[in-house]
């Protein structure tokens, strides 16, 4: 028992209870004395005294500081705009993308070689969802997506194949819905006039 630290003073530093690394606790020695506590201070030599004062960096020894720019990169002094006119409009020329001016464009599109896009059954997708069949109208929901993403994209042989599973879904989920619909209405009259 001779190690052990009393309950009170477990812990205990030399500032009434706060624990501090420096504190050493010596065991009671049977005449009535409390424990000692000795404080050990630790100094860092590189922080004493005042600290140096400021000196703003030698213009001799810019160079050394920040070096120069590199070759590729060209000195130029910013431009700084007059307040005035605003710039001027850009002159017209031909973009790089076509745009509609209310004529058929020239560049090739699905629906110039009499194809149509094809649907995304995203409104029936959601209503079958809501009113029919949970599951086969989430994933009439998910392959509707894909037509639109695929639509987005350009690739209208994608769009088709995506398009044909949503509509197909769709349909399943209406006949899957009315059929338990009906079902269940045959059901409640049976039981109940039966």
């Amino acid at each position: 028992m001779e190690g052990d630290v009393p309950a009170g003073a477990r812990g205990c530093g030399a500032a009434g209870g706060v624990p501090s690394s420096g504190t050493r606790w010596d065991p009671p020695t049977g005449r009535g004395d409390g424990p000692t506590v000795v404080v050990v201070a630790v100094t860092n030599t590189a922080f004493e005294g005042d600290p140096p004062p400021y000196s703003p960096p030698d213009p001799k020894s810019v160079h050394l500081l920040y070096p120069p720019f590199s070759a590729g990169f060209s000195q130029q002094v910013p431009v700084i705009y007059q307040p005035g006119r605003g710039p001027e409009p850009f002159p017209p020329a031909p973009l790089p993308y076509a745009t509609y001016n209310g004529q058929p464009s020239t560049g090739p599109s699905p629906t110039s070689h009499g194809q149509r896009l094809p649907k995304d059954y995203l409104v029936e997708s959601v209503l079958v969802t809501i009113f029919c069949c949970l599951l086969t109208g989430v994933i009439a929901l998910v392959y509707s997506h894909e037509t639109r993403a695929a639509l987005s994209r350009g690739d209208t042989a994608q769009a088709n194949v995506a398009s044909k599973k949503a509509q197909s879904l769709v349909l399943f989920s209406l006949l899957f819905g009315l059929f338990a619909s009906i079902s269940w209405v045959i059901y409640v009259l049976v039981a109940l006039y039966v």
